[in-house]
């Protein structure tokens, strides 16, 4: 906002501020991409200026991509299988000391951690997008024809979340809801009684679930093949910040510096334009745009 009695025109002053955006936008980017939380006015100031960023966190309202319906009945049992294997090795980690475990003395009491934990892992199994959670398996898996059916082909490395990733995340959904506690409850009882892998599949995808019991009919011709594109280091930090932000409940956007230097091509020019017609020169002018954005200038090395 104009300060009372300011020399500065409605237009300028909102130039300057635009500018001095730009430059704390750049100083904050420095070498890299950085994310920033602006207001939704200084947000439109870059906007103005032809910058344009990536909303991030709370911010961002990017749908995700549509799954591939038709898919579904041909994946389900080799998903839930494939979730079951997870799961299980990760509750026979938690539960094997608990049943071995032999007391050394009649009142001693050990706390494990019990059934509870080994749901909490389930119910992540469907989770892609966070960092770090038991469902970014689904990541790395591409969905190939392999004549009339189709099979799941796991990547040494994660992959963009597209249509296929999100099919692979609804089968995934879909086995949870319908198998319910059942999932937790084989998992512990396979444990305890020390069954192996196979059998504990065929509790849950066979009988829980469902979705095993019998075989999908012959894959139709003409397949739409949606390509596995792999995820570079900076992607897949970048894809992680954004899930920790919006997690966090968060947000801002995100500038690349080439994005802002174009922003800034010929505001040189313009901000000596300005300096000109008040007869200020630039250090004046760094002042004054400062003034009207009620932030105090950095000291020049000759005032320190």
């Amino acid at each position: 906002s104009r300060r009372e009695g300011s020399m500065w025109k409605p237009g300028s002053c909102r130039f300057m501020r635009l500018g001095l955006v730009a430059l704390v936008a750049l100083a904050a980017v420095g070498t890299a991409n950085a994310q920033m939380s602006m207001s939704a006015e200084e947000d439109e100031m870059l906007e103005e200026m032809g910058v344009k960023g990536t909303p991030m966190g709370r911010k961002d309202s990017t749908p995700k991509m549509e799954i591939v319906k038709s898919d579904l009945p041909y994946i389900r049992c080799d998903v839930c299988r494939r979730m079951v294997a997870l799961a299980f090795e990760h509750a026979t980690t938690v539960l094997d000391k608990r049943f071995k475990h032999q007391p050394k003395r009649r009142n001693e009491f050990t706390q494990f951690d019990g059934e509870g934990e080994v749901q909490d892992y389930v119910e992540k199994l469907c989770s892609p997008d966070k960092p770090g959670s038991p469902g970014e398996w689904i990541k790395r898996l591409d969905i190939l024809a392999d004549g009339d059916k189709l099979v799941l082909h796991e990547n040494a490395d994660f992959g963009h979340c597209e249509r296929e990733c999100r099919t692979i995340e609804r089968a995934c959904e879909d086995v949870i809801e319908t198998a319910d506690t059942e999932f937790s409850e084989a998992l512990y009882a396979a444990v305890k009684e020390g069954a192996d892998l196979e059998k504990v599949q065929r509790m849950v995808c066979n009988r829980a679930a469902k979705v095993c019991k019998t075989k999908p009919p012959p894959l139709a011709p003409g397949r739409v093949d949606h390509a596995f594109r792999t995820m570079t280091n900076d992607e897949k930090s970048m894809a992680d910040m954004m899930a920790n932000l919006k997690d966090s409940g968060m947000g801002g956007t995100m500038y690349k510096r080439e994005e802002l230097m174009k922003g800034m091509a010929g505001m040189e020019d313009k901000m000596a334009h300005i300096a000109e017609e008040h007869g200020m020169d630039t250090d004046a002018l760094e002042r004054a745009i400062a003034q009207t954005s009620d932030l105090e200038p950095e000291p020049r090395k000759s005032e320190l």
